[in-house]
């Protein structure tokens, strides 16, 4: 990437991705608790907030590994970087979140794709990642 390349085409679709997986996870949540109102997860006074839990536990997991596919069908060039270097991110914030105070907490994780995918496609994109195989030394030499 030059210093005069605009690097949004790559920054706003890595945040849309961000925003996608966490409403994923919400979603899940939210249907589990429509089909299952009367699981073990769904308490008096909490409702159903342990679909939320459930959610977080797994979900998050399975949301680093949907990373790549759903980075690379929002054209989101280099697709691999990104996700690998957000997921690295995204553990940092995790980290820092169970930390802090519950509600302060929550809103970081909810929030933490929107940040660690976007700052993952920046230096992503300066990278120099070439799909064809290295010729061998042997082959660049000349021969007297």
């Amino acid at each position: 990437m030059s210093s005069g390349e605009n690097p949004s085409p790559r920054l706003l679709p890595a945040a849309v991705a961000g925003i996608i997986l966490p409403v994923g996870l919400f979603a899940w949540a939210a249907l589990m608790t429509r089909f299952f109102p009367d699981s073990h997860h769904c308490g008096e006074y909490t409702g159903c907030i342990g679909f939320l839990a459930e959610a977080w536990d797994v979900g998050r997991w399975v949301a680093i590994v949907l990373a790549w596919p759903l980075l690379h069908l929002l054209r989101v060039r280099p697709a691999w970087p990104v996700a690998v270097l957000a997921g690295a991110f995204l553990l940092v914030i995790w980290w820092v979140a169970g930390m802090l105070r519950l509600d302060h907490a929550f809103t970081v994780v909810v929030f933490s794709g929107l940040l660690a995918y976007p700052a993952a496609a920046w230096p992503a994109g300066r990278m120099r990642i070439s799909r064809r195989m290295p010729e061998p030394p042997s082959a660049t030499r000349r021969r007297p």
